[in-house]
């Protein structure tokens, strides 16, 4: 009697332990995939305890999560999508989330002014149409000169103007400069155009190279190569791919792809 008591006592407190565990809160982490549109400032919400996140430049986020809860991923661009938490997601090193974009699709309408006739060449001629002008077609001073993204017009305004300079016959310290330093936000700035350069460097691999092609030659799941994608991303010799050829880039990737499943 006292064995059979001492076993359902020890049932129970397994059972409690087991319990515990599946209801401690772990943090996930995660990425957010789209090959055409931007994935940052993207809003992860966790609808069972209402705690929620946004996305970096790269897409990436970590958030609170116990098994079992919802995650909900929602932008105006996107389809919202949700996902429950289970043990397989949860021992996940690094979660892709991949989105589909939020097409409004509306009815199909013929429209034919003009008497056009569908054929390129013709109606080009019927319209008359004149190239179009441009800054650089007028040659225009600075008309060639490259957009700055906004991570660079930031970093732009945090760090212009030197430490010290002359005006007049006074010494003039730039302290906007210098507290943009000090307080880190010139470094932050340099941190994002840096994660834009590294995002545009991964849709040029993804434009090369198919996922299919990865996944067959690296031996990796097709649904694993956005987390090895993601892992290339995060490595320090990652930006010099941009001058590297597409058979030296293929070999880095073969390298890391064996790094990959090590770790993974």
């Amino acid at each position: 009697m006292e064995k059979k008591f001492g076993l359902s006592l020890l049932l129970i407190i397994l059972t409690s332990i087991s319990g515990m565990g599946q209801e401690r809160p772990r943090i996930l982490k995660g990425a957010v995939k789209s090959l055409r549109n931007d994935v940052s400032n993207l809003l992860i919400v966790n609808l069972n305890s209402k705690k929620s996140t946004i996305t970096d430049t790269l897409g990436l986020f970590s958030i609170e999560v116990k098994l079992k809860d919802t995650l909900q991923v929602s932008a105006v661009q996107y389809q919202t999508k949700e996902f429950i938490i289970t043990d397989t997601i949860i021992n996940q090193n690094l979660v892709v989330i991949n989105l589909s974009e939020n097409v409004i699709n509306l009815n199909e309408v013929t429209v034919t002014p003009y008497n056009l006739t569908g054929k390129i060449d013709l109606d080009i001629e019927r319209l008359g149409l004149k190239p179009v002008v441009t800054s650089s077609s007028l040659g225009l001073p600075n008309a060639n000169i490259e957009v700055m993204t906004q991570s660079e017009r930031l970093l732009l305004e945090a760090d212009r103007g030197k430490y010290v300079y002359y005006y007049g016959i006074a010494l003039v310290i730039n302290t906007h400069k210098i507290m943009n330093k000090l307080s880190g936000r010139t470094k932050s700035f340099e941190d994002m155009i840096a994660r834009d350069e590294n995002m545009e460097l991964e849709k040029k691999i993804i434009s090369k190279f198919s996922k299919k092609t990865l996944s067959e030659s690296f031996d990796i799941p097709e649904a694993n190569i956005d987390g090895f994608l993601t892992y290339c991303l995060i490595q320090e010799d990652f930006p010099s791919l941009s001058n590297k050829s597409t058979t030296e880039v293929w070999k880095y990737l073969k390298t890391k792809s064996m790094a990959f499943k090590e770790a993974d």
